[in-house]
């Protein structure tokens, strides 16, 4: 069996193809050591990324234009590469990074300096490696997960690595318990695989393309909250979204916005309404005004008790 790795393989069918060459699937099973079917998927994979760039004739792919890194990574596309590189430690020699883009990377940190990196360590790569070999072929895991200081099992069924609050969470269905489970990447202390498939449900897939926060809920109908924004602090509002949901409903005379975002938990906006209070304040609904009362009183509570 070839030990190279699927990303590998795909990068350099991929650097074949952006040649010119014609490459047939039967010999390049035979080339790699692995099923025909491998194979497919790895075209199936380029030609989702990258569109029309190949052609298909028989059991035969061809690239019929050349693919510019310089025009599929924008900076902050670069930057984002760059911090997952120094994340997961990725030294110049196990790197599949090509000296190209790298060059690239380096030019946009000439220009671009993003504050707000991934802070967190991800040491074990091996483990890295099972998860997003299972997220790519649909397998079964078998995870051991730091919570609470204690190490706990469950079988899961992993779909995405997504990045949220500066770090990095596995997303799936923990079958062990039934339900939907975000963890994050840097508490898994081992991963093995179970001998089970499974099956990508769509509504899952749904929930984890609207997530916003580590605290959406999947199978929670969502609903929308508004707030009332001071004057003094609109124009940031009005330069960025907090949540990808954010919706400016109406600009008062005053320079006041009222703003909407639709959520599946409170949780969702609270660290939001207390950072920016008291230029903010909710309308409705009426409960979650009460939910940010209890939490400040309970910081406070908490403050005064260290005191």
């Amino acid at each position: 069996m070839s030990q190279k790795s699927s990303l590998y393989r795909t990068i350099e069918i991929l650097k074949e193809l952006n040649d010119g060459k014609k490459l047939c699937i039967s010999s390049l099973a035979i080339h790699y050591e692995v099923a025909p079917r491998t194979i497919q998927r790895d075209f199936k994979l380029i030609r989702e990324i990258f569109g029309d760039f190949v052609s298909k004739e028989g059991e035969c792919y061809q690239g019929h234009k050349k693919i510019l890194l310089q025009e599929l990574l924008q900076a902050t596309d670069l930057m984002t590469l760059a911090n997952i590189i120094n994340l997961f430690d990725i030294t110049d020699k196990t790197s599949l990074i090509s000296v190209k883009t790298n060059t690239l990377i380096k030019n946009s940190m000439s220009v671009y300096d993003f504050k707000s990196k991934p802070f967190e360590s991800i040491k074990n790569r091996e483990d890295l490696k099972k998860l997003e070999h299972a997220i790519k072929f649909k397998k079964e895991l078998k995870v051991s997960y730091k919570a609470n200081d204690t190490i706990k099992n469950r079988i899961f069924q992993p779909y995405k690595i997504i990045f949220l609050n500066e770090n990095f969470y596995i997303v799936g269905l923990n079958i062990s318990k039934g339900y939907f489970e975000y963890m994050r990447v840097s508490l898994i202390t081992e991963v093995n695989y179970t001998s089970k498939n499974f099956y990508r449900h769509r509504e899952v897939e749904i929930f984890i393309d609207s997530i916003q926060t580590p605290w959406a809920k999947f199978g929670i109908k969502e609903r929308v909250i508004k707030i009332h924004i001071n004057s003094w602090v609109s124009k940031y509002f009005l330069l960025k979204k907090y949540l990808p949901s954010q919706k400016i409903t109406k600009i008062f005379d005053n320079g006041d916005l009222e703003v909407e975002y639709t959520i599946s938990d409170f949780k969702e906006v609270e660290e939001l309404i207390i950072k920016w209070l008291p230029n903010i304040h909710v309308i409705e609904p009426l409960e979650l005004n009460q939910m940010v009362r209890e939490v400040l009183l309970k910081k406070l509570e908490g403050t005064e008790q260290k005191v």
